[in-house]
């Protein structure tokens, strides 16, 4: 679920084109622009960083980004998240049993 800030230590989520990232923020500082930019440790990521190099590879150019600006990430409810998230599993795990009947 998400929730309404995003602070340093906090999880967040980011969608890059069908891809859902998830990390830890490290650090925030607002720009001149009054945007707040965030850096973040990607967990798992190994999916991102190959779409990515598979665009370079095609455009020569590197969109690797090193800060995310806040509309960018979506902070989230970790105990929330993977409480749904195992909420959906032991439903799948019922539906494999009752189709073994």
């Amino acid at each position: 679920m998400a929730v309404k800030t995003i602070d340093v230590g906090g999880p967040v989520y980011n969608h890059y084109h069908g891809f859902r990232r998830y990390g830890i923020v490290e650090s925030k500082r607002i720009d001149n622009d009054g945007w707040a930019y965030f850096k973040v440790k990607w967990f798992q990521d190994e999916d991102y960083q190959a779409a990515l190099a598979y665009r370079q590879e095609l455009t020569h150019k590197n969109y690797g980004l090193t800060e995310y600006r806040k509309d960018k990430l979506v902070g989230i409810s970790l105990d929330k998240e993977l409480s749904i998230l195992s909420d959906i599993k032991a439903e799948i795990d019922l539906r494999k049993d009752t189709s073994k009947s």
